[in-house]
């Protein structure tokens, strides 16, 4: 009995010891791991839009970019002077959020986001990914991998509009699948992505190379990603930033005459963005110079610049492009205001154009856009109208691809929207 007590008393002393460090201040046991949190949520949202032109558009016209150049009949009457009214509801919205447990002294956190919008007009109403990833979140170091807005595409910095094209093409609209790190140093937070190509492409030769065609092969065959630097400031009402962007694409594997082509066209972007909140306004800013970036929504790409007459094998220029978008809202809790006005230049080629040019629009001059928009929300309903004036200017280009106006056509888009959020 004596011994079996002491054996006892052994055990307990070792017992108490495991709780005591070196310091002999108690240690805690290990916390208990949290919960995994799980949230659903979504809009339901019905639009209305009628366009007094024909328009350069997706989505069935829902998502507007400009209007079309003039198309004369065999009288000289223009088929794109004519109107247009349709009804949507294929951007309601699903998204499910998890959060937890910490994994790595990290905080997690996953979403998946869909609506109905499809990857193309043939995909009309069908359940797509916007966004799906997942989010480690240290102290200083937050690290994402997956689907979620390409670094040109600020969150802070997206226009507040109505239209589905969130101010395109005067202000950058790319999902893509990327690696990105954000590193927080006090006030200042500097990013750095990789990314690819999924549903955003750019455009290039098909076969044969006449033709133009969307794809994400060009991007693919780069064999690299497409590389962005940003650097961000946050103190106060103000939150501004920079950041430079690096693409490849690889046009053609093969030429037309049947020899491998070894063909490669680097592509460059600067972007510079700025945004004060005050307590009745917010106002943004946004500036882009950059080139093929039509997998953004925006204007741009690029053509031959040089043929090999016994290889066909070729090289090829980038088409720059200037755009710049300014949007203001007020904070009201019951009626908003808002308007955005965007406005974007074709600066050509550095090089002369000899042969096809794979773009977006290439002989539109300038384009630019005003839109006032006002929203009345009661609870979790949301009522809003907006009128979005649209202007491009069509001309002749000369062989670096700077195009002298001979017109400009005018769109005026009337929209209303009801949006359920839940």
């Amino acid at each position: 009995m004596h011994m079996q007590c002491n054996l006892t008393l052994v055990f307990l002393v070792f017992a108490l010891a495991g709780f005591l460090n070196v310091n002999g201040q108690e240690s805690l046991p290990p916390p208990i791991p949290k919960k995994q949190v799980i949230t659903i949520g979504g809009f339901a949202r019905a639009d209305a839009v009628f366009d007094t032109r024909q328009v350069v558009e997706a989505r069935e016209g829902y998502v507007l970019l400009y209007p079309k150049n003039v198309m004369p009949d065999k009288e000289g009457n223009d088929i794109n002077a004519q109107g247009s009214f349709n009804q949507y509801a294929m951007i309601a919205r699903l998204f499910v959020k998890i959060s937890g447990p910490d994994v790595l002294g990290a905080k997690v956190m996953a979403l998946i986001e869909g609506d109905f919008t499809g990857a193309s007009n043939v995909e009309n109403n069908g359940f797509r990914l916007r966004h799906g990833y997942a989010r480690l979140s240290w102290p200083k170091v937050t690290l994402l991998a997956g689907q979620y807005w390409h670094p040109l595409d600020v969150p802070e910095m997206i226009p507040n509009v109505l239209s589905l094209n969130t101010g395109a093409p005067f202000h950058s609209f790319s999902r893509q699948p990327q690696v990105r790190a954000d590193v927080k140093l006090g006030k200042i937070n500097l990013v750095f992505a990789a990314t690819s190509q999924r549903d955003y492409v750019n455009c290039g030769p098909g076969l044969p190379s006449s033709q133009v065609v969307s794809s994400s092969v060009y991007h693919r065959n780069s064999g690299i990603p497409n590389l962005h630097a940003q650097l961000q400031y946050s103190g106060g009402k103000i939150f501004a930033g920079a950041g430079i962007d690096y693409k490849r694409l690889v046009p053609r594997l093969l030429t037309d005459s049947n020899f491998k082509a070894n063909e490669s066209i680097n592509s460059y972007a600067a972007t510079g963005f700025f945004k004060v909140s005050l307590k009745p306004l917010v106002i943004k800013a946004q500036a882009i110079y950059g080139q093929n970036l039509n997998d953004h929504l925006m204007l741009g790409g690029y053509g031959v610049s040089a043929i090999n007459p016994l290889t066909d094998r070729r090289s090829y220029s980038a088409l720059n492009y200037f755009s710049a978008w300014i949007g203001m809202n007020t904070t009201g809790q019951t009626l908003q205001y808002s308007i955005f006005a965007g406005y974007c230049k074709g600066l050509g080629s550095p090089e002369p154009i000899v042969g096809p040019v794979y773009s977006r629009d290439a002989d539109i001059a300038y384009t630019y856009r005003l839109s006032p928009m006002v929203t009345w929300m009661v609870g979790k309903l949301a009522l809003a109208a907006e009128l979005e004036l649209s202007t491009a200017a069509y001309g002749q280009h000369d062989e670096y691809y700077e195009s002298t106006v001979q017109h400009t056509v005018t769109n005026l888009r009337s929209s209303v929207s009801m949006a359920y959020n839940f």
